[in-house]
């Protein structure tokens, strides 16, 4: 698994399982993690995939772990161990390497309860060495990228040159398509900077993306309703959304926006399509329906 902030939020969610005799909700491990239902639900089945068993109460919902005992003996590190790990951490330098340290043992042992916590795991490293590369006007190597658009892993030669807004992205120039791109930080298995510097300069064009993550090319503006659980998913997912949400007199809400396509905000209505009520455009709601159509 090349996705660091991943790996380490299912090892603290499987943590918080094997220690606890009682077992948790699924609302209980979203708020504990610091993640969405949907991403709770997403996370038991790979528990489930690689052959961990759950079980699941019938009545409170609670679900905790078969052997739980041997699974925490394994995985985890206990009071005394996790001591002596961050006394010796304290002896190296302040930076990215530290704090990533410090995070994993936390995350293993329970203790990692500060906000943010996962994020940073996720971006630490990668958005340290490319905010260097920026500052030094250098070429990285982004190793082992996996591509949402391509669905590969592969090396990537580019020329950052700025983050987005949310800091989730770094935008670069890639001579091997001759284009900018976004790459998504926490999808960089790592970044290595070279010695060459920056060679297409004059190419580097700085572009806006709406807050689901395309890039602004022709922005439409898209309107829905979103109902309580929805809206309190889209603020979690896609924090940069509270902005265009307006709250209504029966206490759902509003989104409204611009767009850099319909891809991106599809799949986010497509998952809670009962709670969501489209408005406008309507060429959204006929992008909607030609996704629906081929499942019914």
């Amino acid at each position: 698994m090349n996705d660091p902030g991943k790996l380490l939020r299912l090892f603290r969610a499987l943590n918080l399982l094997s220690g606890s005799k009682r077992g948790y909700t699924v609302q209980e491990l979203a708020e504990k993690v610091g993640v969405s239902y949907r991403t709770v639900y997403r996370d038991l089945r790979i528990f489930e995939e690689t052959g961990f068993e759950l079980i699941q109460h019938p009545g409170s919902k609670r679900f905790r772990l078969a052997r739980a005992e041997d699974v925490s003996e394994n995985i985890s590190f206990n009071r005394e161990e996790a001591g002596a790990l961050e006394e010796a951490l304290v002896g190296l330098p302040e930076g990215p390497l530290r704090q990533l340290l410090f995070d994993k043992v936390q995350a293993l042992t329970g203790s990692a309860q500060q906000a943010g916590l996962l994020h940073r795991q996720a971006v630490s490293a990668s958005f340290h060495t490319l905010a260097q590369a920026i500052r030094d006007k250098k070429q990285v190597i982004l190793l082992d990228y996996q591509s949402g658009a391509s669905r590969q892993i592969s090396n990537r030669l580019v020329e950052p040159f700025a983050f987005s807004d949310q800091m989730t992205t770094v935008q670069c120039y890639e001579p091997a398509s001759k284009s900018n791109k976004f790459f998504k930080i926490e999808r960089i298995g790592q970044v290595r900077q070279e010695q060459m510097g920056w060679q297409y300069e004059l190419y580097h064009e700085e572009k806006k993306q709406d807050v689901f993550g395309m890039t602004l090319h022709e922005p439409v503006v898209v309107c829905f309703t979103l109902g309580l659980l929805s809206t309190n998913l889209l603020r979690e997912e896609f924090p940069a959304a509270a902005i265009h949400l307006t709250r209504l007199p029966d206490g759902r809400h509003r989104f409204e926006g611009e767009v850099g396509g319909f891809d991106a905000v599809g799949r986010f209505v497509l998952g809670l399509i009962d709670d969501i009520e489209l408005e406008s455009p309507p060429a959204f709601k006929a992008f909607l329906v030609k996704k629906i159509s081929p499942l019914r």
